[in-house]
């Protein structure tokens, strides 16, 4: 186990400061901004369901039934159950150049989010799942790169998002399977 834990602040390190360079340390924060309390998703979310392509419209309550379940089961009950620490230790030496979060860190409750709508996406096959996987993307990143979460944060976010994703679907299936 101390074999992982140390591949994990291996990991940090070369992310949050073997790459830190200004361009980074300029993109990086906004991408973390947009989607601290899930804006963009949520905004993405309020876009699909005003569509009149019920299709789409379903694509936009799965999105926003994702976001639920990865709250709940993410913020509300994971980070609370495993207590993880976010890294930000003195031993690291890092200059943040974000407000430090005060939640616990695993998982990574914007790369759940992000992945649970990237989920959706995929699992409803719909059309510009690869332009929401990039950007889901470098949400995820960016919280390695600010320093904030460990890869394993990241990692278990990924997981978790897509599992959402996944019953996300399902249930809003069902929900329109009633209506048609």
């Amino acid at each position: 186990m101390s074999y992982l834990k140390q591949l994990d602040r291996d990991l940090l390190g070369f992310f949050s400061e073997g790459i830190k360079n200004a361009f980074f340390d300029q993109l990086m924060p906004f991408f973390s901004l947009i989607n601290n309390h899930g804006e963009v998703w949520i905004a993405l979310a309020i876009i699909l369901m005003i569509n009149k392509d019920t299709k789409i419209r379903r694509l936009g309550i799965s999105v926003l039934i994702a976001l639920a379940i990865g709250n709940i089961i993410g913020d509300q009950i994971l980070k609370n159950i495993i207590t993880r620490q976010r890294p930000i230790g003195i031993e690291f030496g890092f200059d943040f150049i974000i407000k430090l979060p005060k939640s616990y860190s695993f998982p990574s409750g914007h790369t759940t989010s992000s992945f649970a709508v990237f989920g959706a996406f995929l699992f409803s096959k719909a059309r510009y799942k690869y332009w929401v996987l990039a950007l889901a993307s470098f949400i995820a990143f960016s919280r390695i790169y600010l320093h904030v979460h460990y890869p394993s944060d990241i990692l278990g976010g990924i997981v978790l998002g897509l599992i959402c994703g996944k019953l996300a679907v399902k249930l809003g299936k069902g929900f329109f399977r009633k209506e048609n």
